[in-house]
């Protein structure tokens, strides 16, 4: 008789509902929840609801993500080593030194989310909308982006070197003292770009001509005759334009 007191308390208590479970599980709703430092390795949260969650230090290690809605979401200095995160939700989200490591953020939106300081080695982002998003001082050897919306995104000082930017927007984005030397950005938009001091030696396909201002490169008439040569498979293969 008590137990049966005690849960219509519960369920009749401010806010007409019972309290909010954080126990994680697909498509549970753990909006708010604390996960500070929390072992959520190999974790399925899919489409599971954590806005505003504070997964600071949190191991996610091949933890699946997918869907999932973590807008605001604080994953500062988590490790989501080859965690899955497609066409999941992460805008505002706070990804400061965060540890991505082979991560999978195929199709996400990542809107105004701050990455500072993250290691994104071998990230895959195949169309995300990384748009307004900071992403200064990362580590993004052979990170993928094509296709990729980082329409005004603050990315001065990243590392993507050998990168796979084809198609990506880059429009109004500061690129000031990026490396994308070796990077693949055949069809890839600048216009309006700040790529003051950026390093696109040996970059592929780069065509900057309508950015705000020219990488360090363009300055060197040897490293723009070759990126133009690269830009240009027919060129490239020492065949004649018909």
């Amino acid at each position: 008789m008590m137990a049966r007191v005690l849960l219509c308390l519960a369920m009749f208590a401010p806010g007409g509902a019972l309290a909010q479970s954080c126990q994680p599980a697909p498509k549970a709703d753990l909006a708010g929840c604390s996960f500070v430092k929390a072992h959520l390795e190999n974790a399925d949260l899919r489409d599971a609801r954590l806005d505003g969650a504070d997964l600071r230090g949190a191991n996610l290690k091949w933890a699946n993500l997918r869907g999932a809605s973590l807008k605001r979401a604080n994953l500062a200095d988590a490790d989501l080593f080859h965690t899955k995160l497609d066409r999941a939700d992460l805008e505002g989200a706070s990804l400061i030194n965060a540890h991505l490591f082979g991560a999978n953020l195929i199709g996400t939106s990542a809107v105004g989310a701050n990455f500072t300081g993250a290691y994104l080695k071998d990230v895959l982002m195949e169309g995300a909308n990384l748009s307004h998003a900071v992403l200064e001082g990362v580590y993004m050897l052979r990170g993928v982006v094509s296709g990729g919306r980082l329409m005004q995104a603050r990315l001065a000082g990243a590392n993507m070197t050998g990168a796979d930017a084809e198609g990506a927007d880059f429009t109004r984005a500061d690129l000031k003292g990026a490396i994308l030397s070796g990077a693949s950005m055949q069809g890839a938009l600048f216009e309006g770009a700040d790529l003051e001091g950026a390093d696109f030696s040996n970059a592929t396909g780069a065509e900057y001509s309508r950015a705000r201002t020219p990488p360090a490169t363009e300055a060197d008439l040897l490293a723009r005759s070759l990126n133009r040569m690269l830009a240009d498979p027919v060129r490239a293969e020492g065949r004649q334009r018909p």
